[in-house]
């Protein structure tokens, strides 16, 4: 299971720094939240995973169950919320991605 989280995490904070930099690049707004959502969706995993890492068997103690249960809450909160402005947010990206695409005269 160790391998499996230590494997999450560096995807996911490759992902998370992939998403950022996509972001100042991006052209319009809604392309930049739309950025902006998949790097909080990263990041939510890169907390989440280390927090079920240390509220899984064994246990050690109080405080790592205690820091591991505060560690996935606030991961899961970030990839909830990251998926619900990430459907929010698709349409208009897409309708911007294919404005420009338009005005660039692409087919």
């Amino acid at each position: 299971m160790a391998i499996v989280a230590i494997a999450a995490m560096a995807i996911s904070i490759a992902l998370y720094a992939y998403n950022k930099f996509k972001r100042f690049r991006a052209p319009g707004d809604a392309m930049k939240q739309w950025y902006q959502t998949k790097s909080m969706i990263s990041l939510g995993v890169f907390i989440l995973a280390p927090g079920l890492l240390f509220t899984l068997p064994p246990f050690w103690g109080f405080v790592e169950l205690t820091v591991g249960l505060v560690f996935s809450l606030l991961g899961l909160v970030y990839v909830i919320y990251g998926t619900k402005y990430y459907r929010k947010i698709l349409p208009y990206a897409r309708e911007e991605s294919e404005a420009m695409r338009v005005s660039r005269g692409e087919t």
